[in-house]
C-alpha cells in the first residue's frame, strides 16, 4: 500500500500511500513522522466504542498553518483562551475538534467512529509579536487597526489580509 517507487530521495507519487493501523479508541495518540509529514493527512476512524473518540496529536519540523476539514467541510480551530495565550485545549466534545499550536508546530484534533478528518496547508502564516510597552500605549499608538496597516506594508499586501487573533500583555504581545 506504500508508494515503492524512489525518484532520488523522495518516492515518485505514483499512488496514494496509506498506512492502515488498528488501535484502541478513547485514548491520546502522538502520531510521529520519520521523515518530512505530508502536506495532506487524512484520517478516519472506521469503527469504535459508540460516543467515545480518539485525540490525536501531529507534531510539525517546520511552522505553517494548517486547517481541518470534516466529511468536507471545514472546522474553525478552539476559541482563542487568554488565560493560556492559545487557542483553547482539546475538550473531545466533537469530530473534529482542533487547535493548531503555531509556535510549537503542533496540530491536535479529535475524531469519532464514522468520522473522516483531513488535514490540509492552509494559505496563510500565523505569527505572534510581543513589544516593549504597555496595552495603554499600544492602543493610544493606533492599536489593532495601525498594527495591521503596519505589517500588511511590510508584507506588501493588503491590511484586510491581517487578521489579530489576540493582544495580552506581557509587555504587548500580539498574536496575528
Amino acid at each position: 500500500m506504500m508508494d515503492h517507487v524512489w525518484d532520488g530521495f523522495y518516492t515518485g507519487q505514483v499512488r496514494l500511500s496509506r498506512f492502515p493501523a488498528q488501535i484502541e479508541n478513547d485514548k491520546d495518540y502522538n502520531v510521529l513522522f520519520t521523515g518530512t509529514p505530508p502536506g495532506k493527512l487524512r484520517f478516519k476512524l472506521s469503527h469504535g466504542m459508540a460516543g467515545k473518540g480518539t485525540y490525536l496529536r501531529i507534531r510539525y519540523a517546520e511552522a505553517g498553518a494548517y486547517q481541518v476539514h470534516v466529511n468536507g467541510a471545514e472546522v474553525p480551530f478552539n476559541d482563542w483562551n487568554t488565560d493560556i495565550g492559545q487557542y483553547g485545549p482539546i475538550l473531545k466534545t466533537t469530530c473534529g475538534e482542533n487547535r493548531y499550536v503555531g509556535v510549537k508546530n503542533f496540530m491536535e484534533f479529535y475524531i469519532t467512529p464514522g468520522c473522516e478528518v483531513m488535514i490540509l496547508p492552509k494559505k496563510a502564516v500565523m505569527s505572534s509579536v510581543r513589544m516593549e510597552q504597555t496595552l495603554a500605549d499600544f492602543y493610544s499608538g493606533g492599536g489593532t487597526s495601525k498594527f495591521a496597516d503596519r505589517v500588511a506594508s511590510a508584507l506588501g499586501i493588503h491590511a484586510s489580509r491581517v487578521k489579530v487573533v489576540a493582544i495580552y500583555e506581557g509587555s504587548v504581545v500580539v498574536d496575528y
